[in-house]
């Protein structure tokens, strides 16, 4: 969001009023990632995949410790992400374990922070933000599905970068079949891309899943990655 305000500036003798333009923090929830440094980085020329056109989606550029990470297209309704597009980085493969899940504050209120933000220890809290984006309860107690990654933290390599996929904005409810079938050969293709390819390499990972809304979800629910 940009921000025009008044500016003075010195002409010899004169003090001449000038339009001048403060940009905002460009982060969290944005309205077009290409027109966004930083954020349209993580495009490949900086262009975002063309065909959804849904007003209700929201386009978010996914911020950590004040810097952008990835981009995410959301659905608020269903509580899922459409797509997050990223830089794949060679890494160890490993995962973090000590990262809290967090959620997108400029989803629920766009006086929010612009930076991603750990779920409040307090359940109730959590209220807040359940009418937008899906929450720490979605995936308590459940045994059809877990939480699904579709920018891994296996393809970051930075710590900083790796603790920004721990977003429920960037998670899928997952079947656990599909985890430890078909998904689990993703470890290879970071080898094989790890191996085989250089410079800069761009990943958009998009999810399918069920029509009906993530509490809705029943054992038809299918949740994969392509």
């Amino acid at each position: 969001m940009n921000l025009t305000v008044y500016c003075w500036s010195w002409f010899g003798t004169l003090l001449i009023p000038l339009m001048c333009l403060i940009l905002r923090s460009q982060a969290g929830v944005v309205d077009d990632f290409s027109q966004v440094d930083r954020c349209k980085d993580f495009l490949y020329m900086g262009t975002p995949p063309r065909g959804y056109l849904s007003t209700s989606l929201k386009k978010i550029c996914q911020r950590y410790v004040d810097n952008p990470r990835f981009v995410t297209l959301y659905d608020p309704k269903k509580h899922i992400p459409i797509y997050s597009a990223y830089t794949f980085k060679k890494s160890d493969g490993e995962k973090r374990v000590d990262i809290p899940w967090m959620f997108e504050p400029q989803l629920a209120t766009e006086k929010g922070s612009s930076n991603m933000e750990p779920f409040p220890q307090a359940s109730l809290m959590h209220k807040n933000f359940e009418d937008t984006q899906a929450v720490l309860e979605d995936y308590a107690d459940v045994v059809q599905y877990e939480r699904g990654q579709i920018n891994p933290d296996e393809h970051q390599a930075d710590p900083l970068d790796k603790a920004a996929t721990y977003t429920l904005t960037n998670v899928v409810p997952l079947i656990r079949e599909f985890n430890f079938g078909p998904w689990s050969t993703q470890s290879h293709i970071s080898v094989h891309l790890s191996v085989r390819c250089h410079g800069l390499i761009f990943k958009y990972a998009l999810a399918v899943t069920a029509s009906r809304h993530m509490k809705e979800m029943s054992m038809n629910v299918n949740a994969i990655f392509i």
